[in-house]
Formats: structure tokens, sequence, C-alpha cells
């Protein structure tokens, strides 16, 4: 009994440590590099992108809510925007806005969110989320 539960820690330590080898080696794309792949070729950009998650990274340009009163956050790299829109969690209409409090105007970040919308005006991530990497 003693040999399987060793076996399991010592597989469990395994998953963690390549859980962290591949967190390091995550892909960071900036706004720019998002806009510029749907301005190159925007069918070749919604193939690889579309539906996916990335990692974004920017400056934080704007916070506020959208006319479907969600919670976004606009992050920017030279010139070119992204909007980030945070997941819905629960919280009522009037109190959304509570989740833009981890966000500052001129503070950067990266975010991972899905890819929901490309073109060759605007990016949109849903369900965005603040990550540290």
């Amino acid at each position: 009994m003693k040999r399987v539960l060793t076996i399991l820690s010592l597989a469990c330590v395994l998953l963690v440590l390549i859980a962290i080898a591949s967190a390091s080696n995550v892909e960071v794309i900036s706004p720019y590099d998002l806009r510029k792949a749907a301005i190159d070729n925007l069918d070749a950009a919604k193939e690889q992108y579309m539906n996916k998650t990335v990692y974004i990274k920017g400056v934080v340009v704007s916070t506020g809510m959208s006319r479907y009163m969600t919670p976004n956050v606009v992050l920017s790299d030279q010139g070119e925007e992204a909007i980030c829109v945070l997941p819905y969690i629960g919280i009522a209409y009037w109190n959304r806005s509570a989740q833009l409090s981890d966000f500052e105007v001129g503070q950067t970040i990266t975010m991972s969110g899905r890819v929901h919308g490309m073109t060759k005006e605007r990016v949109v991530l849903k369900e965005s989320k603040k990550v540290d990497l």
C-alpha cells in the first residue's frame, strides 16, 4: 500500500512540474500583432485565433461597461486595441463594475481570453481574465 501511495505522490508531483513548465512556455501576443494578422489575411487569422484562448499583453487604456452591461478592459499596444470582456460571475447588474477594480489605466497587464470576434477594425476577447506570467 505504501508503494502505491508513493507512486501516486510522485505522479502528482510530475504532473505539477509539467503544468508549471508548460505555463512558462505560453505564447503572449500583443493587440498590435492580433490586428496585424487580421489586416494581413483575415481568413487565416480567424482560422488561427477564432474561438481559441490566447494570452494578450498590453496597456490598459480604458475600463467600462458595454451596452450589454458586461465589464470590459481595453488593452492597447502601438495604437491598436483589443477589447477584453470579463466573464459573468453572478454579480447583479448594478454591481458588475466591481470586477473592474483590479485594473488601472496605464497599467501593463497580461490577460487570457477566447477570441470571439476579429475584424480588420477590432478584436474582441470574451471570458477574459488577468493572469500573472
